[in-house]
């Protein structure tokens, strides 16, 4: 019994040892790929780092060049057209969307509001968000959105944002129009006289005395004496980028996309989520259909994008930063940091838009057009591989 007992005891460890020594051997793989890679990225970037601007007019700094507020409910951080005024010279490539992030704090909230003209589609990065919507009819919608969670308000719903998390609550917002207008629930109050207020309201004078009458503060804090709801409850405003279906991936990164046909109560636009491993290039490509903002979250990238008049652009992305991709400009992407890029893309319709990529173009021609546009011979043109599915993400050579 005790050979037996040994036996089993010495065939045990020896098991922990090769598991112990396959994790090794499989750390020493991985930290030779990284390192590689990074040679790779370093070598891409000393060749292209003459060819990189500061400025793009495509461009905005978000974090840096945006227009802030902040207040003890948190900070808000928004674009607008004046800060894309470089866009003046290019007239067929103006903005069709506004873009906003936000920071709440704890028992904060995005006061009550509406816009009047513009759809809202966000995302939340951190924390937990409780939302409610009233449409004019029916009971007033009230959900939940953890992180990555996405929701969307009709055009001229009012609604609030809450922080019901114990945590900051960082999130992004984008809307269908550049002029979104935003019309906060006690500026509408203020614009009426005091009797009417108080009349429409069931209240009376007095008990208007401390109203903060021309107020526009759009952060503030809530009342903790009421009882805000913190369970999670869904809607159909709501959709979520965890757990769904993958437009793509692979172990170079994954696209995840919300549009109208995964989300059926959104058909006016659509967010995507895009996220590349350390060395990972975004296939070269356009928007057919729509126009996008592309957010950096998280990581650092090398893009590359000609705009309608043959302009190059070259810059370096970092977290914060914001461009505006005009329909049909060809763009590209590289992560060229040591960690996941991850990327969040608006577009200003739900549907009907599509990408076409460089490899599939050029495939979907005959040889011998391409040779003789390109001037390369036909031979070499013939290594160019076609495919039955669209390329998104490659490897950098």
């Amino acid at each position: 019994m005790l050979t037996k007992q040994f036996s089993i005891g010495a065939f045990l460890l020896m098991q922990c040892l090769l598991n112990v020594s396959c994790f090794s051997v499989q750390e020493n793989q991985e930290q030779k790929s990284s390192a590689s890679m990074q040679k790779k990225v370093q070598e891409f970037l000393a060749a292209e780092s003459k060819n990189v601007s500061e400025t793009c007019p495509f461009l905005l700094r978000l974090f840096k060049d945006g227009d802030k507020a902040t207040n003890p409910a948190g900070t808000r951080i928004s674009e607008s057209v004046k800060q894309f005024a470089g866009l003046n010279k290019f007239p067929a490539e103006q903005l069709t969307g506004l873009f906003f992030y936000y920071q709440l704090y704890n028992e904060a909230q995005r006061v009550p509001h509406w816009h009047a003209n513009a759809v809202e589609v966000g995302v939340v990065l951190n924390g937990k968000m409780k939302i409610t919507i009233w449409e004019g009819k029916g009971k007033a919608h009230e959900f939940t959105v953890p992180k990555g969670g996405v929701w969307m308000i009709p055009q001229g719903s009012i609604h609030c944002l809450e922080n019901v998390s114990s945590e900051e609550l960082d999130f992004l917002v984008s809307y269908n129009s550049p002029n979104a207008e935003d019309r906060d629930f006690s500026t509408a109050w203020s614009a009426l006289p005091e009797s009417i207020l108080a009349t429409s309201l069931g209240l009376s004078m007095e008990d208007l005395k401390t109203f903060k009458k021309n107020s526009n503060n759009r952060l503030s804090l809530y009342d903790p004496g009421d009882v805000v709801m913190k369970k999670d409850v869904s809607s159909e405003y709501l959709a979520n980028f965890t757990g769904l279906k993958p437009l793509y991936e692979s172990s170079l990164g994954s696209i995840r996309r919300l549009d109208e046909t995964n989300w059926k109560a959104n058909q006016f636009m659509a967010l995507q989520q895009s996220t590349l491993k350390p060395g990972t290039i975004r296939e070269p490509h356009w928007y057919r259909g729509s126009d996008a903002f592309l957010f950096v979250h998280q990581g650092t990238a090398f893009f590359n994008m000609m705009d309608g008049e043959g302009n190059v652009y070259n810059i370096m992305l970092g977290e914060g930063d914001l461009v505006f991709i005009p329909e049909g400009a060809f763009h590209t992407y590289v992560n060229v940091g040591n960690k996941d890029l991850e990327i969040y893309e608006s577009f200003m319709i739900s549907n009907s838009y599509s990408e076409i990529g460089i490899q599939s173009a050029t495939t979907n021609f005959r040889p011998g057009i391409m040779a003789g546009a390109m001037g390369l011979k036909l031979d070499v043109i013939k290594k160019i591989p076609k495919t039955e599915t669209p390329v998104y993400m490659r490897s950098l050579q």
